[in-house]
Protein backbone atom coordinates (compact mmCIF):
# COMPACT_ATOMS: atom_id res chain seq x y z
CA UNK A 1 0.00 0.00 0.00
CA UNK A 2 2.82 2.47 0.78
CA UNK A 3 4.48 2.05 -2.65
CA UNK A 4 1.50 3.40 -4.70
CA UNK A 5 1.26 6.42 -2.37
CA UNK A 6 5.01 7.06 -2.70
CA UNK A 7 4.81 6.81 -6.50
CA UNK A 8 1.85 9.21 -6.56
CA UNK A 9 3.72 11.72 -4.40
CA UNK A 10 6.83 11.39 -6.57
CA UNK A 11 4.77 11.97 -9.71
CA UNK A 12 3.24 15.11 -8.17
CA UNK A 13 6.67 16.37 -7.10
CA UNK A 14 8.13 15.99 -10.61
CA UNK A 15 5.08 17.25 -12.51
CA UNK A 16 6.26 20.91 -12.57
CA UNK A 17 9.66 19.81 -13.87
CA UNK A 18 8.08 17.73 -16.61
CA UNK A 19 5.85 20.66 -17.60
CA UNK A 20 8.83 23.04 -17.71
CA UNK A 21 10.83 20.61 -19.85
CA UNK A 22 7.88 20.10 -22.19
CA UNK A 23 7.70 23.88 -22.78
CA UNK A 24 11.35 24.00 -23.91
CA UNK A 25 11.99 24.12 -27.65
CA UNK A 26 13.82 21.11 -29.01
CA UNK A 27 17.60 21.51 -29.26
CA UNK A 28 18.90 22.59 -32.66
CA UNK A 29 20.05 19.80 -34.96
CA UNK A 30 23.80 19.17 -34.94
CA UNK A 31 25.78 21.00 -37.56
CA UNK A 32 26.77 18.85 -40.50
CA UNK A 33 30.45 17.95 -40.48
CA UNK A 34 32.61 19.56 -43.09
CA UNK A 35 34.49 17.17 -45.33
CA UNK A 36 38.27 17.17 -45.04
CA UNK A 37 40.11 19.59 -47.33
CA UNK A 38 41.46 18.15 -50.62
CA UNK A 39 45.03 18.27 -49.25
CA UNK A 40 44.03 15.78 -46.52
CA UNK A 41 42.91 13.29 -49.18
CA UNK A 42 46.04 13.90 -51.26
CA UNK A 43 48.24 13.21 -48.22
CA UNK A 44 46.82 9.66 -47.99
CA UNK A 45 46.35 8.90 -51.69
CA UNK A 46 49.15 6.30 -51.70
CA UNK A 47 48.96 5.29 -48.03
CA UNK A 48 47.09 2.72 -45.99
CA UNK A 49 44.95 3.19 -42.87
CA UNK A 50 47.08 3.98 -39.85
CA UNK A 51 50.01 5.49 -41.78
CA UNK A 52 51.40 8.81 -40.58
CA UNK A 53 50.65 11.76 -42.86
CA UNK A 54 50.99 15.52 -43.13
CA UNK A 55 49.69 18.36 -45.26
CA UNK A 56 49.57 22.15 -45.41
CA UNK A 57 46.38 23.98 -44.47
CA UNK A 58 46.69 27.70 -45.16
CA UNK A 59 49.98 28.49 -43.44
CA UNK A 60 49.93 25.59 -40.97
CA UNK A 61 51.66 22.22 -41.23
CA UNK A 62 49.17 19.55 -40.10
CA UNK A 63 50.40 16.12 -38.95
CA UNK A 64 48.04 13.21 -38.53
CA UNK A 65 47.08 9.64 -39.34
CA UNK A 66 45.40 8.26 -42.46
CA UNK A 67 41.88 7.14 -41.57
CA UNK A 68 38.76 6.25 -43.50
CA UNK A 69 36.41 9.17 -43.92
CA UNK A 70 32.91 8.56 -42.45
CA UNK A 71 30.42 7.36 -45.07
CA UNK A 72 33.21 6.63 -47.56
CA UNK A 73 36.02 4.25 -48.31
CA UNK A 74 38.53 7.00 -49.07
CA UNK A 75 41.42 7.70 -46.72
CA UNK A 76 42.16 11.22 -45.49
CA UNK A 77 44.75 12.61 -43.11
CA UNK A 78 43.06 13.11 -39.75
CA UNK A 79 44.95 15.71 -37.68
CA UNK A 80 46.49 14.60 -34.41
CA UNK A 81 45.43 17.98 -33.06
CA UNK A 82 42.88 20.38 -34.52
CA UNK A 83 44.37 23.23 -36.52
CA UNK A 84 44.64 26.53 -34.69
CA UNK A 85 41.77 28.94 -35.25
CA UNK A 86 42.27 31.49 -38.00
CA UNK A 87 43.58 34.90 -37.05
CA UNK A 88 40.88 37.50 -36.45
CA UNK A 89 40.36 40.10 -39.18
CA UNK A 90 42.45 43.24 -38.82
CA UNK A 91 39.31 45.32 -38.17
CA UNK A 92 38.56 43.15 -35.08
CA UNK A 93 42.12 43.68 -33.82
CA UNK A 94 41.95 47.44 -34.45
CA UNK A 95 38.62 47.67 -32.57
CA UNK A 96 40.37 46.56 -29.37
CA UNK A 97 43.51 48.65 -29.72
CA UNK A 98 44.07 50.36 -26.36
CA UNK A 99 41.25 48.41 -24.69
CA UNK A 100 41.17 45.68 -22.05
CA UNK A 101 39.75 42.16 -22.05
CA UNK A 102 35.94 42.41 -21.72
CA UNK A 103 35.62 46.01 -22.98
CA UNK A 104 32.82 46.71 -25.47
CA UNK A 105 33.91 47.05 -29.10
CA UNK A 106 32.52 47.40 -32.61
CA UNK A 107 33.86 47.11 -36.16
CA UNK A 108 32.80 46.79 -39.81
CA UNK A 109 33.41 43.62 -41.80
CA UNK A 110 32.26 43.13 -45.38
CA UNK A 111 29.71 45.92 -45.01
CA UNK A 112 28.26 44.54 -41.77
CA UNK A 113 28.41 46.37 -38.45
CA UNK A 114 29.48 43.97 -35.70
CA UNK A 115 29.74 44.61 -31.97
CA UNK A 116 30.92 42.50 -29.10
CA UNK A 117 33.56 42.41 -26.40
CA UNK A 118 37.34 42.43 -26.54
CA UNK A 119 38.63 38.91 -25.95
CA UNK A 120 41.95 37.10 -25.86
CA UNK A 121 41.76 33.27 -25.94
CA UNK A 122 45.21 32.99 -24.35
CA UNK A 123 48.27 35.08 -23.63
CA UNK A 124 49.88 34.20 -26.96
CA UNK A 125 47.00 35.63 -29.03
CA UNK A 126 46.16 39.31 -29.60
CA UNK A 127 43.14 41.04 -28.08
CA UNK A 128 40.33 41.17 -30.67
CA UNK A 129 36.67 42.16 -30.85
CA UNK A 130 34.56 39.03 -30.60
CA UNK A 131 30.85 39.26 -31.52
CA UNK A 132 28.52 37.01 -29.50
CA UNK A 133 27.89 33.59 -31.02
CA UNK A 134 24.46 33.17 -32.65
Amino acid sequence: MKLPIFLSLAALAFAPLATALADQPPPPPPRPRRPPPPAAFEACAKAKAGDACSFQLHDHAIRGTCTTVPDATTLACRPDQPPPPPAPPQAALDACSGKADGDACAFQLDGHALSGACWRPDASRPLACRPPHP
